[in-house]
């Protein structure tokens, strides 16, 4: 009982400090402010470009061919370009060099034979868009349009110029179910494994980095002398993952319950849209996320407890983030074949199970095999037991040691005989 009583002091003092430091509270809190103005000034271009496509841009047409019989102002709605019919080429010139059109096309006399056109815009650079290859390609439909009129009906010239208006797109499993593949449904697939990944780095580099910086401190100061005479190494390793560990699955609630609070506003829409959320891969994030944040933070405070310095703490300990860090950097081959030999691989390494088996179970639930996910997490729960051994006893042997870092040799011989 005392033991566990001593675990939880180092826990509850891990978990204040930690919480209440400057560092924590502008990283938790600043994070949200800091995305939410970055959002808004990305976000001012395309309020911009947005506007300027809802304005009209008037070009003039010059048909010396005399084929899309222009008499009067042809809109295009899905450009906003309005098509103006000029009587020769220089009274369009005039136009233009008074700022009345924004360009003109000329169709030649001869262009049913060649399919040359002419196109004249100001000197001035313009971005691409309505003004620019928008209207182009309006002034195409208006010509195709207009080559058919009186050849064929009305839908059979609607899909001559456009056959593919609204193409709805679905994606079938290996079981033969249909689901959506939609953008925004393909799209909730990719965000809801990659914010698991990003969550994920993000809580074992803050966290563990803020477990390392305490140990090599508390050793630089002495502070540790003091530690171990009222705690085991155990005991205080313990409490320190328990400790930081909760300040840092408390910052990754808070920034999700802030992303759900400002995302209910899109629920309807997804519902109204019948796209399907991958609940699956969100339920098995919930469990996966705190046994693999064990597994590393383990890990890395043993090993980063034998630096001398926080320094050489760090560096000893990022071996562990770039293994956790190895799923994302194979995510372009595990998106193509979520079930391939690669996927099929990782899914039992347990530096990768978690974030693989999230990934999988967002992309193609229906292909992923319930054996698959518990013993993925047997191994991952497994992997933790024993990293947590392992970590304790490097832990005790670099709390012990003072001075120079000992050799892998000396190590070893320390934490055999830990016991």
């Amino acid at each position: 009982m005392n033991r566990w009583r001593r675990m939880w002091t180092v826990a509850t003092f891990e978990f204040l400090s930690t919480v209440t430091r400057k560092g924590y509270l502008i990283t938790t809190f600043g994070m949200p402010v800091f995305l939410s103005l970055y959002g808004a000034v990305v976000a001012v271009p395309a309020i911009l470009a947005a506007r300027a496509t809802q304005e009209i841009a008037v070009y003039g047409v010059v048909d010396a061919a005399d084929l899309v019989h222009l008499r009067q102002d042809a809109t295009s709605e899905k450009t906003r370009t309005v098509f103006r019919p000029v009587a020769a080429e220089p009274d369009a010139r005039v136009a233009l060099a008074r700022g009345t059109i924004a360009g003109y096309f000329v169709l030649p006399a001869d262009f049913l034979e060649r399919g040359v056109l002419d196109i004249y815009t100001p000197t001035t650079f313009t971005l691409p868009g309505p003004a620019g290859q928008g209207a182009r390609a309006a002034f195409g439909d208006l010509v195709r349009e207009r080559l058919l009129d009186d050849r064929v009906d009305g839908n059979r010239s609607a899909r001559i110029r456009d056959p593919f208006a609204d193409a709805r797109r679905f994606a079938v499993t290996k079981n033969g179910d249909v689901s959506d593949a939609g953008a925004l449904a393909s799209a909730l697939r990719v965000v809801v494994p990659l914010l698991f990944m990003v969550l994920f780095m993000m809580s074992v580099m803050m966290t563990s980095g803020y477990l390392i910086q305490g140990t090599a401190l508390e050793k630089e100061n002495k502070v540790v002398d003091v530690l171990l005479a009222s705690a085991s190494p155990d005991e205080i390793m313990g409490g320190k993952l328990i400790g930081l560990g909760g300040a840092g699955m408390l910052q990754i609630a808070l920034w999700l319950s802030l992303l759900l609070f400002g995302s209910v506003g899109a629920l309807p829409m997804l519902s109204s849209g019948h796209v399907d959320v991958p609940w699956a891969a969100a339920a098995l994030a919930i469990p996966l996320f705190p046994v693999a944040f064990l597994f590393f933070g383990s890990l890395m405070l043993g090993t980063g407890s034998l630096g001398s310095n926080a320094r050489e703490s760090q560096q000893l300990g990022i071996i562990w983030a770039l293994l956790a860090a190895l799923p994302m950097m194979m995510l372009p081959p595990l998106m193509r074949e979520p079930h391939g030999t690669m996927a099929h691989v990782l899914t039992w390494l347990p530096t990768s199970a978690a974030t693989v088996i999230v990934l999988r179970a967002s992309l193609d639930p229906g292909s992923l095999a319930w054996w698959e996910v518990a013993g993925a997490f047997v191994v991952l729960s497994a992997s933790t037991w024993v990293a947590i051994r392992i970590g304790a006893r490097v832990f005790r042997v670099g709390l012990l040691s003072s001075g120079a870092r000992p050799t892998l040799r000396e190590v070893l011989r320390q934490a055999r005989i830990a016991d």
